[in-house]
């Protein structure tokens, strides 16, 4: 049963931490006890021996998203595949719905374009180039003038989903 983006009176939106490739698992367990939830999927195509083969795989790894109640948050944790549980906070929870709703706009928009997933990148944040000839080099962002790009950054994820790949692929320095 996937959620409305909306509140849902006497439930939190809460983003479950769950452990590695249990995503699905974890959202069909939802769907068992008509628990609402949301799991962004991002389309992938890879080539196997001449054939496309398309697989939906979760768009923010170890994440599902809930309008929680009390008693669904101890039902989630029975499933012993939730690590945590992170509960938006009151003023916190329409910016967590507003960039969920972006993504799901974004989850939809993928049939004509490419989605992938990357680190929150906003100026002065220390990067890395991990393809192409400057790969291993370090720097730091500076500003993103004419880019081409949508972001939509979930702010308590820490990261943001872009519609268009780089020609150097960055990762973001701890």
């Amino acid at each position: 049963m996937t959620s409305e983006l909306q509140p849902v009176p006497g439930a939190v939106w809460t983003v479950l931490h769950v452990k590695p490739r249990c995503e699905k698992w974890v959202a069909g367990y939802c769907r068992r006890f008509a628990v609402p939830h949301y799991l962004p999927l991002q389309r992938r195509v890879k080539r196997f021996q001449r054939r496309n083969v398309v697989s939906f795989l979760p768009m923010f790894h170890g994440y599902l998203f809930a309008p929680l109640t009390v008693d669904q948050r101890a039902l989630v944790l029975d499933s012993h595949r939730v690590v945590r549980l992170l509960v938006a906070e009151p003023e916190a929870e329409p910016q967590l719905l507003h960039d969920l709703v972006q993504v799901r706009l974004l989850e939809t928009a993928q049939e004509t374009n490419l989605l992938t997933v990357n680190p929150e990148l906003t100026a002065g944040t220390p990067v890395r180039i991990t393809s192409g000839p400057l790969q291993g080099l370090e720097g730091v962002v500076e500003r993103r003038p004419g880019v081409t790009r949508i972001w939509v950054n979930v702010e308590l994820l820490g990261q943001s989903v872009s519609t268009e790949l780089d020609a150097g692929e960055l990762e973001k320095l701890d």
